[in-house]
């Protein structure tokens, strides 16, 4: 089905390059605190999490890259490292440790773990499972449509992040 839309598969890359690349930069500039981010999820060794912090962001980056070229098994990288962040999520949840920041966007918006960021998350795999299939030649005309829709879904995301991470707004579960 993708690749007679090759439109939707070009909007998917680039909310997937966008979702990445804002991802990772907001964690670069910020990568000290990140680190700390990574360390209360406690899932990892305490001597790995300096490590991971300062090697998610550049893999991060590349992958937003890899997305947006379509290069081969892109779209399966990307969807493992948002299965890998919905999962991560889901285990401190699970563990009653909600009350911790996400760290997706390392923005002024702190977001606490809840289970609408891990259906996110499912959601955008899904989308990269879509894309996956789609064919590597996309027409000109069909990248332009593409590009306005990838950022007009990225906005669209951004807003459900913001408005997600109002306590007013928040599900109530996620302040326990």
């Amino acid at each position: 089905m993708n690749a007679s839309y090759p439109e939707i598969a070009a909007a998917v890359r680039v909310l997937m390059a966008l979702v990445f690349v804002t991802a990772a930069a907001s964690k670069m500039r910020h990568w000290s605190i990140f680190e700390g981010v990574v360390g209360n999820y406690r899932l990892l060794p305490q001597f790995a999490v300096r490590a991971f912090a300062w090697l998610l962001p550049p893999c991060e980056v590349a992958v937003a890259l890899a997305v947006l070229l379509n290069l081969p098994y892109a779209a399966l990288a990307a969807a493992a490292l948002l299965t890998l962040f919905a999962v991560a999520m889901a285990v401190n949840i699970l563990r009653g440790r909600s009350h911790i920041d996400c760290g997706c966007f390392n923005s002024a918006l702190k977001q606490p773990l809840r289970w609408s960021l891990v259906i996110r998350n499912a959601v955008l795999v899904g989308l990269l499972i879509f894309d996956s299939g789609a064919s590597a030649s996309v027409t000109d005309n069909a990248f332009a449509l593409g590009f306005l829709g990838g950022v007009s879904l990225f906005v669209i995301v951004q807003c459900v992040n913001a408005l997600l991470a109002i306590p007013a707004l928040a599900p109530r579960h996620a302040h326990r």
